[in-house]
């Protein structure tokens, strides 16, 4: 497998031939995608931000017990957590949207790295907050307007982060290689607990051996209690703060990230950019100087036509890209051929269909596209009702698959402890292994078939382990619990949990790209939003079971979606499809699966 070594961006225009028609040059550009290896550096420098993103979610897991201690002695208000994680999903869901029309309008390049800024600057704020000399300020209203400004930062990462990578990535690893940025969510989720677990033993001399919660609170009068809660206080401000590192990392490389071919040649319409955009993708001047003799020995074979002026008229036949008609312009440029003189060439000027409400309506109402970001949209938000309903609210759940009872009685240290511990145990672990896997399966197998499997698979799965809990007063079967509740992490990250992340990024022309997929990641936060409320009526082991049970409704929505309705964006072999073929939309997709299946069949026939 060739490797795209790091290379920042260079504006390089040497060489350039001005010989080569638009058309040309587009092509040109795009085969140096193409030619381009598996783009790890794309991945690291999208991934990391996106590690940021997971941690920030997944870390109010360990914050809010240790927050539980110190400020609430051990009885954190039900209503304080539904609102700081309302608030990160609100944030994300206003990220989402803004951030990806933004990067349509004014180009992905202009926006990447902006959000991390949001990021950063939240994650100081929160892990600075303070309610001040006498409680004067309310800390829990800080805490929820940091989590809301964090939810943007976040929020606006997914679209921009999947977007890129996929316009940066060749045809054949591009699936593989937005999978990898999303493996960074379920490392973000590891190391968002293994921060926390490596704070809490850092600080143990301080924290074990009191006994009850609430003797480490700010309330305490004893020396001991007191330093505990100070201990503890250092501890969340410490894996609340960490989440800015990774985000200033990723920063510095964003920054310098060039800006996409795709939207270079579809929105602004510059091929010349473009070609001095192939350097990023290591088209070497050997490759270069290659390319142009072809192109002139291209030019030589056409036989000149004579104007009426005695000027040479060179036509070149070209191949239609935007269901627009093109236009046509004629200049006179130095001839190619031996005798010399002045040529008219004629110079594409296809002008390709741009965002607007008269284009938005064709494309997606006339055309009939709408269902694909419908599908798109609803796909996530059935996912995300049930995954971040489980996800992070692991810290309340993940104690009742060990049969653990929490509360004000619990010894502080071994609270935390086994809440980090069990949350490696039973989450994280699984999300990770799934994530490596699906990488894998998303070079053999089509996304649409893994999501639709998915779904199937989890709702399967939900009806064991909601019928685990149900009975569990009477079975005590906790270890048949945490395995089923893994196996469930691991085939949301090996299915949709992944795949409606890759999705959106392929399916929608590049006018439209970033903003459809802003909209299907928000109403995916929409689903978190309904299943946060949802679990605030989940008081008991019963009511859970009967809620996962009830969850096969969902699952079965989902996989009935994504059959019938989710764009393919691969071709009958399971292999991806060119983005400018995508673009074309739903007709344009059943188009080449026609052809690939009358191609199949008349293979068949003639073995």
């Amino acid at each position: 497998m060739k490797i795209t070594r790091p290379r920042f961006w260079v504006d390089h225009s040497r060489g350039f031939n001005y010989y080569l028609t638009w058309q040309e040059r587009r092509n040109l550009v795009l085969s140096s995608v193409e030619r381009a290896g598996f783009g790890w550096w794309i991945v690291l420098v999208a991934g990391i931000g996106f590690l940021t993103d997971a941690y920030d979610i997944f870390s109010i897991n360990t914050i809010i017990p240790m927050l539980s201690l110190i400020y609430w002695q051990g009885n954190f208000p039900t209503s304080y957590k539904l609102g700081m994680n309302i608030a990160t999903l609100l944030g994300s869901m206003i990220g989402q949207v803004v951030f990806g029309f933004l990067a349509d309008r004014f180009g992905r390049r202009k926006m990447y790295g902006m959000e991390l800024i949001v990021t950063i600057t939240a994650s100081l704020g929160l892990a600075t907050a303070s309610g001040g000399v006498n409680d004067s300020m309310s800390i829990i209203a800080l805490f929820i307007f940091w989590r809301l400004v964090m939810g943007i930062g976040i929020g606006a990462d997914y679209p921009l982060s999947a977007v890129i990578t996929a316009e940066f990535a060749p045809t054949k690893y591009r699936a593989r290689m937005v999978a990898s940025v999303f493996f960074w969510q379920p490392m973000g989720q590891l190391i968002a607990v293994m921060m926390a677990f490596a704070a809490t033993e850092g600080f143990r001399a301080h924290i074990e051996g009191l006994q009850g919660s609430a003797s480490c609170s700010v309330y305490a009068t004893d020396p001991a209690g007191m330093e505990c809660a100070k201990t503890v206080d250092r501890a969340w401000r410490l894996v609340a703060g960490m989440g800015a590192v990774p985000a200033a990392i990723a920063m510095v490389f964003r920054l310098t990230i060039p800006e996409s071919v795709y939207y270079i040649l579809d929105i602004k319409n510059d091929s010349n950019e473009a070609m001095d955009a192939k350097e990023y993708f290591g088209s070497s001047a050997e490759d270069f100087e290659i390319e142009n003799r072809n192109s002139v020995q291209m030019n030589e074979m056409i036989v000149p036509e004579r104007s009426e002026d005695g000027h040479e008229k060179i036509h070149h036949p070209q191949p239609v890209l935007q269901s627009d008609p093109c236009k046509a312009q004629y200049s006179l440029v130095d001839s190619p051929f031996q005798d010399g003189g002045k040529v008219v060439r004629s110079v594409e000027d296809p002008h390709p269909a741009q965002a607007s409400r008269e284009d938005f309506f064709q494309y997606f109402f006339i055309e009939g596209n709408w269902t694909d970001l419908f599908a798109t949209s609803a796909n996530w938000m059935l996912l995300d009702f049930t995954f971040y309903l489980l996800g992070v609210n692991s810290s309340r759940f993940v104690p009742t698959l060990f049969g653990e009872r929490t509360g004000p009685q619990q010894a502080p240290y071994t609270l935390l402890v086994e809440n980090e511990t069990h949350i490696m145990e039973s989450t994280s672990i699984g999300a990770l292994i799934g994530s490596a896997i699906a990488i894998f399966l998303m070079h053999h197998v089509s996304r649409k078939k893994i999501q639709t499997w998915g779904f199937l698979i989890l709702g399967v799965l939900f009806v064991i382990v909601g019928a685990i809990y149900v009975t569990l007063p009477t079975t005590n079967a906790h270890v048949a619990i945490v395995i089923f509740y893994g196996i469930c992490q691991l085939f949301y990250n090996i299915g949709p949990n992944t795949t409606t992340f890759i999705i959106p990024a392929e399916a929608f022309p590049t006018r439209y790209r970033c903003t459809c997929y802003g909209i299907s990641a928000a109403t995916g936060k929409l689903g978190s939003v309904l299943g946060q409320i949802l679990v605030t009526e989940v008081t008991n082991n019963r009511r859970l079971g009967a809620t996962l049970i009830s969850f096969v409704i969902v699952m079965l929505a989902g996989a009935a979606i994504s059959y019938y309705l989710t764009p393919e964006t691969s071709n009958i072999h399971g292999k991806s499809r060119r983005l400018e073929d995508l673009a074309n939309g739903k007709a344009g997709r059943q188009a080449l699966e026609r052809e690939e299946k009358e191609a199949e069949e008349s293979r068949r026939k003639r073995k």
